[in-house]
């Protein structure tokens, strides 16, 4: 009895052993990972256009070559048009960025006097400083990021083919995560597929909606109430909305900022915009656009958020929430094997 036990708890420990090292593998591996995940995502956002091209009488081969040319055009346009326009009037703003923080130092200045009547210590050099270092540090990020991508040319092919094949192939998602599991959990491993594959491309089309959607209410909003850098701050919010609950308030901080540049009062009325705006996309537009798509809990949602950001960056913060999506599927179906032997036990 006694070997026997040992026996188990040597195996056990083998097991632990070799996930850990699994684990710290991918970890390690985690660049490519992404890539892959990357992927199969873009597949899984493409597959209910293709089997919609499918049922139109187009082949496959077709059906995926007309819904992969629509991706090129759209990133295409939106490389070509937008993204120059965005850093455009981020090029501007640092060039009257001596005048912002000028104009900022006075205000800090005025806080610093009425504090100091209170007894108050206020070091208006040091805020200053982070303030300026923390938005020029977050635009210089997010250049190098764009230059980044564009550098990794490698993987960027990498990702294309791979996505092109696992769409090109009849099932190429299931079959990909079938080599991944033992022969004998193929049933349970395609169940858990099919339901991830539906859960995410419902989340992917309403995320992308939702975005567009926000970046056209944000700059109609924003160019109405003569907000500089609409554009540029409008695009920066409907990004951010891929961040669940926390994307709206970050989307909010440059244009309040921009915004109190010019005057206090627009600072304020721009406040009031966005309270406006979060109201509506959040109890109107949201739950209309993603009514389809099943939620979770807004903590394991800002975690997974924190953990993708310390991982992979801004890549692993876009990625983040998807991934939590389809560990959630597995977990659900984990708790009722549980829940079915807990069960048979009883009786």
């Amino acid at each position: 009895m006694n070997d026997e036990r040992v026996s188990i708890g040597v195996k056990i420990a083998i097991r632990l052993a070799l996930i850990g090292a699994g684990v710290y593998f991918l970890y390690l591996i985690r660049s490519v990972v992404l890539l892959v995940f990357l992927a199969v995502l873009t597949s899984v956002a493409l597959a209910p256009l293709i089997l919609r091209l499918q049922k139109m009488k187009l082949s496959r081969t077709l059906a995926v070559i007309c819904a992969y040319t629509l991706l090129l055009f759209g990133s295409l346009i939106l490389l070509t048009f937008l993204i120059p326009l965005f850093f455009s009037e981020v090029k501007v703003f640092l060039l009257h960025s001596p005048e912002y923080e000028a104009y900022f130092g006075t205000l800090l200045s005025n806080v610093e006097v009425y504090l100091m009547s209170f007894g108050i210590d206020f070091q208006k050099e040091q805020v200053l400083q982070s303030i300026t270092g923390g938005i020029t540090g977050g635009l210089s990020h997010i250049v190098a990021t764009t230059v980044g991508i564009f550098q990794s040319f490698i993987h960027l092919v990498g990702f294309f083919f791979l996505s092109l094949y696992l769409s090109l192939e009849e099932k190429g998602i299931e079959k990909f995560f079938l080599l991944l599991t033992p022969k004998e959990y193929h049933a349970q491993a395609l169940s858990i597929v099919s339901r991830m594959q539906r859960k995410v491309s419902q989340w992917l089309f309403g995320q992308m909606l939702l975005m567009l959607i926000t970046f056209a209410m944000y700059y109609i909003g924003l160019s109405l109430l003569h907000v500089p850098y609409a554009l540029a701050i409008a695009f920066f919010g409907g990004v951010m909305e891929i961040l669940p609950y926390i994307g709206p308030v970050i989307a909010a901080v440059p244009a309040i900022l921009v915004a109190s540049f010019v005057s206090p009062l627009l600072g304020i009325s721009t406040f009031i915009f966005y309270v406006i705006a979060h109201q509506i996309e959040a109890h109107i537009i949201a739950p209309q656009v993603m009514k389809h798509s099943a939620g979770l809990n807004p903590v394991a949602l800002i975690i997974a958020i924190l953990i993708g950001a310390e991982l992979a960056g801004p890549l692993g913060i876009i990625l983040s929430v998807p991934m939590t999506m389809m560990i959630s599927v597995f977990v659900d179906d984990l708790m009722v094997k549980i829940q079915d032997i807990v069960q048979q036990e009883n009786n």
